[in-house]
């Protein structure tokens, strides 16, 4: 079964869970083993199929469109960083299906003026 990792930073954790069970997207969390380095709170694997594509680059665009200060960065698989803010669904969705993984952050900083 393939999965895409989705990388949850700072406050993303439960708008992302969220938005996943809304839009009925399966999804496991992936066990973090005491002693294991890293970067993000958590990690959410989302089980892949050929009809969840369109929901998910929904949920990336409603993420980031819900508040200020809200990022989507998405790797692909030869390792392109693309930035998700200002991308509409229909422009996400081939990119996510060449995605690597996708880091959610949410920076709590919904009040800054950029």
């Amino acid at each position: 079964m393939d999965k895409l990792p989705i990388h949850v930073f700072k406050d993303s954790f439960g708008p992302v869970l969220e938005l996943l069970n809304t839009h009925n997207i399966k999804y496991q969390m992936r066990q973090i083993r005491s002693g294991e380095v890293m970067a993000s709170s958590e990690i959410l694997e989302i089980i892949l199929s050929p009809a969840m594509w369109g929901s998910l680059a929904t949920i990336v665009v409603m993420f980031i469109k819900a508040k200020h200060g809200r990022k989507v960065v998405i790797t692909t698989k030869d390792n392109k960083v693309i930035h998700a803010e200002g991308l509409t669904k229909e422009e996400l969705e081939p990119i996510l299906k060449e995605a690597k993984n996708l880091a959610a952050i949410d920076t709590g900083k919904d009040n800054e003026k950029t």
